[in-house]
């Protein structure tokens, strides 16, 4: 039976199409083309009415190749015109980013960090406390508050990370803790103060049963002897900041304020007097352990220092602690030990120092025996019995350190960790390929969607999306805990701005992955009135500039919940995400890519920074950045 149907076609590269090229395929020479419309970078969606019969209906569901479409002029160098304005657009774009890191960071430093503590009231703490009676004001300058007791003696301290955590960011910022120290320096707990991670994955690790409880009793003065404490599932990055957040702010406790000069090679000379001159470099990266080589007048290495400050400040023998120069020769044998400067009483200090003893005890001891020597074996110096035991008790502490230290750079890195960042960067370039040179084999790129789907979706959630794209424009990027992610973001954003291809749109994004599938479902496709159509190509624009604001005026709005992406992390993600994702991915079975092309903000960022055949041309899409761009400049002022 004779009749009208419409059909539906995706081409890679936006161009013109022919009805002759098309009959090829519908075998039908009277095919005609409807309007394109463009909806990805690399495809585009054509209307073609046909004459419907049995002979058309068996090549509905056949794969049309991949052809290199696209007018003559499409060939041609662009002009300067074009660059001129594609630079315009690349500049307004850097313009947004740099007001909203400017802004940010101005928010950061004018604020004193003092709200969240100061609310704390001693009846929450009496739990953990149950004689705390009153709390010291904040205090600025050292960032703490001190727990006192009825007496009015101090009985533990309350501090949080921030500042000097902000530089551990997770999947979008840093998190801020409040850490309750007992009086002996123990973590009792800590809690979550505010975060500017991704919300439900910051509700994960504060939810977490095991996590923050995993810190409780250890000792806060020594972050490096802390065990490994397992990260929390389905949010990696956002718990693994946190760790790094709270190995910064323990290990800013012990600083050097008590004592602040540096070590001298003349300090030395008395351990390796055959070789002068010297010189010392400082070899560890934990800048809580001062440790270094020696080394003769050709550069050879000789031996090694060690210093008990600060990991030993929080040790005290009568007064305070005392900072001891410890060396050793090139085997690691203890050779002898300085005392430089102290907080304990002169008299005693002095008479230390003219004791051999101790050094005479331990002389040609390597780090092990050092560290399981056993202090009864030494009496101490007479007169000075604390003074000369805190000495020995600060070299043990500093030695064992060290040797925690040197265990963990032995271990080497991370295989794991390695690899999968490996493996997320592989996939970006592999995409990459793709968009430039095509696919032409259908098991080869569905096995590639899988992929992206499993792994970059389900398993790493390394996906851009805006609460990535703000998130880092706020807080910097988090090369050190997700490098790949890092060059995957930064790799889709640059592919499109000095090519015409949109590689993570088209080949990378694993929800455009699933769309992708879905278009392969033989769904009957439903066609939407033009009219609706250009009301809905409004909603990606809506999005950024609610983005932007959001970010701008730090406005309480996840990011995360605008888009699908942090739903294929759904033990965290929230209801409205979900929703999002499991309605895009529904019409796409009547609509192909719906999502993408008409909800996602990513998306049409990534496509206002393509450089296409019509760059030249000023649209409605320079006017909205333009817009954005003074919005941002607005707030910022």
């Amino acid at each position: 039976m004779m009749g009208i149907d419409v059909l539906h076609l995706a081409a890679r590269q936006s161009g013109w199409v022919s009805s002759a090229l098309l009959a090829r395929f519908w075998k039908n020479e009277s095919a005609v083309i409807g309007k394109n419309q463009e909806f990805g970078s690399d495809f585009c969606y054509y209307e073609l009415v046909t004459v419907a019969n049995s002979a058309i209906e068996l090549h509905l569901n056949v794969e049309l190749p991949i052809l290199n479409s696209g007018s003559p002029a499409g060939k041609q160098r662009p002009n300067w015109r074009s660059l001129f304005v594609h630079a315009c657009r690349v500049a307004l774009f850097i313009g947004i980013v740099f007001l909203i890191r400017k802004q940010h960071r101005e928010l950061v430093e004018n604020r004193t960090d003092a709200s969240a503590l100061s609310a704390i009231n001693v009846a929450e703490l009496q739990e953990l406390i149950p004689n705390a009676s009153g709390l010291t004001p904040w205090n600025r300058s050292s960032s703490i508050r001190i727990i006192t007791s009825p007496q009015n003696e101090e009985i533990g301290t309350l501090l949080q990370t921030a500042p000097i955590g902000n530089a551990s960011i997770g999947y979008l910022g840093p998190t801020n803790l409040m850490v309750i120290l007992s009086e002996d320096k123990r973590i009792l707990d800590i809690k979550i103060l505010d975060s500017e991670d991704t919300f439900e994955h910051v509700n994960a690790v504060a939810e977490s049963d095991e996590f923050l409880a995993s810190y409780r009793g250890l000792k806060w003065d020594f972050p490096d002897l802390w065990p490994d404490i397992d990260s929390v599932s389905g949010a990696t990055l956002t718990s693994f900041a946190v760790k790094q957040s709270l190995q910064a702010r323990a290990g800013s406790q012990i600083n050097f304020s008590k004592f602040p000069n540096k070590i001298k090679s003349h300090e030395l000379a008395q351990f390796f007097p055959e070789f002068q001159p010297l010189s010392i470099h400082n070899n560890s990266e934990n800048p809580n352990l001062v440790f270094g080589s020696v080394h003769n007048n050709i550069n050879a290495k000789v031996g090694y220092f060690l210093r008990s400050s600060p990991i030993a400040n929080s040790l005290s023998g009568y007064q305070g602690p005392t900072d001891t120069l410890i060396a050793f020769d090139e085997r690691f044998r203890f050779l002898g030990s300085l005392i430089r400067s102290s907080y304990d009483n002169e008299p005693y200090v002095e008479y230390v120092k003219e004791d051999t003893y101790l050094d005479d005890l331990i002389r040609g001891k390597n780090l092990q025996k050092i560290s399981g020597f056993d202090p009864t074996e030494y009496e101490g110096v007479s007169g000075a019995t604390m003074t000369s035991l805190n000495v020995l008790s600060g070299i043990q502490t500093t030695v064992k350190h060290l040797q925690e230290y040197e265990t963990r750079i032995g271990k080497g890195p991370n295989w794991i960790w390695v690899f999968t960042e490996c493996l997320t960067v592989l996939l970006g370039l592999i995409g990459i390929c793709f968009s430039f040179t095509g696919v032409s084999r259908r098991r080869l790129r569905l096995v590639f969607q899988v992929i992206l789907i499993i792994y970059l979706g389900f398993i790493a959630g390394e996906i851009l999306s805006q609460a990535v794209v703000f998130g880092w424009a706020q807080n910097g990027l988090p090369l050190k805990n997700a490098p790949g992610m890092v060059l995957l973001c930064v790799s889709a954003l640059a592919v499109p701005i000095i090519s015409k291809h949109n590689s993570y749109c088209d080949h990378i994004c694993p929800f455009g992955a699933v769309q992708q599938l879905a278009m392969k479902s033989g769904m009957k496709r439903v066609r939407v009135n033009r009219r609706l159509r250009r009301v809905l190509k409004l909603v990606p624009a809506t999005l950024l500039i609610i983005s932007l604001l959001a970010a701008s005026g730090h406005l309480s709005l996840n990011l995360a919940s605008i888009e699908p992406f942090d739903a294929f992390s759904f033990r965290v993600a929230g209801w409205i995400t979900i929703a999002i994702a499991v309605t895009g991915l529904f019409v796409s079975f009547f609509q192909p890519m719906a999502y993408c092309r008409y909800g996602c903000p990513t998306g049409a960022m990534l496509n206002f920074l393509r450089f296409n055949r019509r760059s030249h041309e000023f649209q409605l899409r320079d006017g909205v950045a333009l817009l954005m761009l003074i919005l941002a400049l607005v707030i910022t002022i």
